[in-house]
Order: structure tokens, then C-alpha cells, then sequence
């Protein structure tokens, strides 16, 4: 059992890698933003008040601590974000599985087709 859950472990920890490897554009993190824009990005952030932005199509990003503000634009991005109280969540594009969180209301647009928009707890 023990064999089987380390490999389990070793897959999952490969299948990352390997998804990231064939991850294209940029991250940027600074005091204020945290950016990934191209396609393929797997990563998760801490959050600690600055502004997400999920540019670009097939990213997976989730983040600890609580956004500021999420903008997400393009095809098919999965994002699991807790917003601030009276932060804004901006989801542009086709097929976005958005899944949040907040103390208190936030300022919702949505715009395109196909997303799955879900508060979670």
C-alpha cells in the first residue's frame, strides 16, 4: 500500500512538472500583481491582497490568502480565489470554471459563454 501511494505521489508530482514544462507565456509577481498570461500555467499563489490576472487560455491557478481584486480573460482557464469584501471579480471569455470564496459581497461581471461560476465556503 505504502509502494502504491509513492508512486501515486511521484506520478502526480511528474504529471506537474510535465504540464508545466509545456506551459508558454509569462508569470509576474510583484507587491500588487500577480499575472499569468499564455496557456498552461499550473501554480498556486499567495494572494496577500494584490490583483490576479488570468490572461490566456488552460491555465490552472489557485491561490491562498485573500485577492484584492480577479480578472480572468481568455478560453477555458480553472481558478480557485478567496476575494475581499468589496473586491471586484472580472471573468471575460469562453469556459472559465471559476471557484470563490469571500467574507462579504463582492462586485460581480461576467461576461462570454460557457462558465461555471461556483461560490464556495
Amino acid at each position: 500500500m505504502q509502494k502504491a501511494v509513492a508512486a501515486s505521489v511521484v506520478m502526480m508530482v511528474m504529471a506537474g512538472a510535465y504540464a508545466q514544462e509545456d506551459a508558454v507565456g509569462e508569470v509576474e509577481v510583484t507587491d500588487k500583481l500577480i499575472s499569468v498570461s499564455g496557456s498552461g500555467h499550473q501554480r498556486t499563489f499567495p494572494c496577500d491582497g494584490r490583483k490576479l490576472e488570468v490572461v490566456g487560455s488552460g491555465h490552472i491557478v489557485t491561490t491562498t490568502g485573500v485577492c484584492g481584486a480577479v480578472e480572468i480573460l481568455g478560453v477555458g482557464n480553472t481558478v480557485t480565489v478567496e476575494v475581499k469584501p468589496k473586491g471586484r471579480l472580472e471573468i471575460t471569455g469562453t469556459d472559465h470554471t471559476v471557484r470563490w470564496k469571500s467574507e462579504g459581497k463582492i462586485a460581480q461581471s461576467v461576461t462570454g459563454t460557457g462558465h461555471s461560476v461556483t461560490r464556495i465556503k
